[in-house]
């Protein structure tokens, strides 16, 4: 498989982040202004600006996953497959949330002085990682921007409410980057499942969207039938 192949779907999904700038600096504004009303008086505020950094990247994996349907037929009837799409997408987006991760991580290491700046650290780029095959799954699965967002803030908002102990949270795709960044804070949290849960959790979702985008895939040869 050549690394060419891969060359075009992330070309045309940098070119569509780019013409949203306006919503990509507000995505990214949100979860900056929940860290900044809870930095001041609130050590927490890392937990609560490292997760909602998923609205940041995960919205924009999103908008990409949604506006590249149209697109992505006729990549096909051109001979690409449904996983190079998806993967010259993952790439892209990934890079992007290092970008978006970086960010977040200096801001609050600064903001904050957790007493394990390298959990902090860890944890937001895992926050990164994550969002972006919950992005994509979403965008492939939603039928319109409106049902993928909403499931967007559902989940995170709702992973924001719970504390890492709880059940359900631990169900929730954020939860080891939610252990990672509160061990940030609190050296007695333990952490061990971060990585782990997210790599299975990442594959589950991209499998998923692999397999709607194979059911949604164009047979070759019927372009003309």
């Amino acid at each position: 498989m050549s690394a060419a192949r891969f060359l075009v779907p992330a070309e045309m999904t940098g070119r569509e982040l780019l013409r949203r700038p306006v919503a990509l600096g507000l995505l990214t504004a949100l979860p900056l202004a929940f860290y900044g009303a809870q930095a001041h008086h609130s050590d927490h505020a890392v937990v609560t600006g490292g997760i909602a950094m998923a609205f940041s990247i995960a919205g924009a994996s999103i908008f990409a996953a949604l506006t590249a349907r149209p697109v992505d037929q006729r990549l096909v009837l051109a001979g690409y497959r449904p996983h190079e799409l998806l993967l010259g997408r993952l790439l892209l987006l990934e890079l992007f949330g290092v970008v978006v991760a970086g960010l977040f991580s200096v801001v609050m290491v600064l903001g904050t002085g957790p007493s394990d700046s390298s959990a902090l650290v860890g944890g937001v780029v895992l926050v990164a990682v994550m969002s972006v095959p919950f992005g994509l799954a979403v965008g492939t699965l939603a039928p319109h921007e409106l049902e993928g967002v909403l499931i967007l803030i559902g989940v995170v908002g709702v992973q924001l409410t719970l504390e890492s102990t709880q059940t359900i949270a631990k169900l929730l795709p954020f939860w080891g980057p939610d252990r990672l960044i509160q061990r940030s804070i609190d050296p007695t949290i333990g952490a061990g499942a971060a990585v782990p849960v997210v790599i299975v959790y990442a594959i589950g979702l991209l499998g998923a969207a692999a397999y709607v985008m194979r059911r949604r895939a164009p047979v070759r040869g019927s372009a003309g039938a």
